[in-house]
């Protein structure tokens, strides 16, 4: 089996670039089985390659919809292979890529192997396939089971920490998200992140199986650049961290976080990473006395993802449906309001849960996360200032 040519593998770590040079046809075969044109049906149909944010630039109305598992025809033997996606057209993005080069080479494959009961965290090093400066914003995020996170900094080196690792660029812990993928609002044309040429890039990746057999560790993650010239807003990752005390079995603890903003924005998307012992995640705006809540899940392992502009209609949140719910309209920030976030905690296990580590069974964590225009909203929380 070749390995395409315009793969660039980055560092010791199987981090590959796919898109930035390769023709799809190479891209199928770097995948392990090819050659396959993207016209071809793979085992859910045909493969699309479609940047989420597209219709952000045209002002074309989208239906809010779920992201599609079309697969690249591959057939690994383990499970997942439906999460595979192709890599954006040379001129319009970049793939990365973590996990086997050749599913037909036991040995290969072998390195990627999580058995049963496994859990590992990786720091890997890897470079964007960009050859000049751009601007992005649409992403396609693709986990096999047994991921728990994945997280794409821009930072040098191989190593690296959850919060300070340099500027976040994307992640998700969903098995399948785009971002955006609501569609599309007048508001939000023009929305770019840049990214250097060439920039050095960390990925952490956590894996937990928690099956009875091995599972494949394999992430793709799609860039989807934007025509600098259209770009006249700059969006930001949303990153802040509420730290938690250890748990003894039997007890219950709520672990909240706050922020003041100081710069006026909006948030475009949020989410609440968290680990198996969280049984609800919720977060509010508190302008004025007035403390509305804009976001509440209760699923830990496939948190809700919600969007918030002019044209999207998210579900009313209502504390203790146990269902998602969130703002609906646009979500601003103005200056003096706080965001807080809370984690509800149940020690259901026999041993004590720890506060900050990435074991996702005995340890928690509690991070709101998403897209904002305007502050920087990266780092520990900040208890209001007087007054808030």
């Amino acid at each position: 089996m070749q390995t395409a040519g315009a793969l660039l593998a980055v560092g010791c770590a199987s981090v590959f670039v796919l898109g930035c040079g390769a023709s799809d046809k190479n891209a199928h075969e770097a995948l392990g089985k090819g050659p396959k044109t993207v016209d071809e049906a793979g085992p859910s149909g045909p493969v699309e390659l479609t940047d989420p944010a597209a219709r952000l630039l045209t002002g074309e109305p989208a239906t809010p919809s779920p992201p599609v598992l079309t697969g690249c025809g591959i057939d690994s033997g383990y499970a997942g292979d439906e999460f595979c996606i192709l890599p954006p057209p040379p001129d319009k993005g970049f793939q990365l890529h973590y996990g086997p080069s050749n599913y037909d080479d036991p040995d290969e494959v072998a390195k990627y192997l999580i058995e049963a009961g496994g859990e590992t965290n990786q720091f890997l090093p890897a470079t964007a396939g960009n050859t000049e400066d751009v601007y992005y914003y649409g992403r396609q995020y693709r986990m096999r089971p047994g991921s728990h996170h994945l997280i794409v900094s821009e930072a040098s080196g191989s190593t690296g920490a959850i919060i300070g690792a340099g500027r976040r660029l994307g992640g998700t812990q969903n098995p399948a998200k785009d971002n955006p993928g609501q569609g599309t609002s007048p508001e939000n044309v023009g929305v770019g992140i840049p990214l250097k040429a060439n920039a050095p890039l960390s990925l952490s990746l956590h894996y937990f199986n928690s099956t009875d057999h091995a599972l494949l560790k394999e992430v793709w993650v799609n860039f989807w650049y934007v025509d600098a010239d259209k770009v006249t807003q700059e969006a930001k990752e949303i990153f802040i961290w509420a730290q938690g005390t250890p748990l003894d079995p039997g007890l219950k603890e709520t672990v909240t976080g706050t922020w003041p903003i100081t710069d006026s924005g909006r948030v475009l998307t949020m989410y609440g990473h968290r680990h198996s012992n969280n049984v609800r995640f919720s977060a509010y705006r508190t302008r004025g006395g007035d403390k509305e809540l804009v976001y509440d899940d209760y699923t830990w392992e496939d948190p809700t993802v919600f969007e918030f502009n002019s044209e999207t209609v998210n579900p009313e949140p209502v504390p203790g449906a146990n269902r998602p719910g969130g703002h609906s309209g646009i979500l601003d920030l103005q200056v003096g309001d706080v965001l807080s976030w809370q984690c509800d905690v149940e020690n259901k296990r026999s041993v004590q849960i720890s506060f900050g580590e990435n074991e996702a069974a005995t340890s928690e964590m509690c991070i709101l996360v998403g897209d904002a225009i305007g502050p920087a909203l990266l780092g520990i929380s900040r208890p209001p200032t007087s007054g808030n």
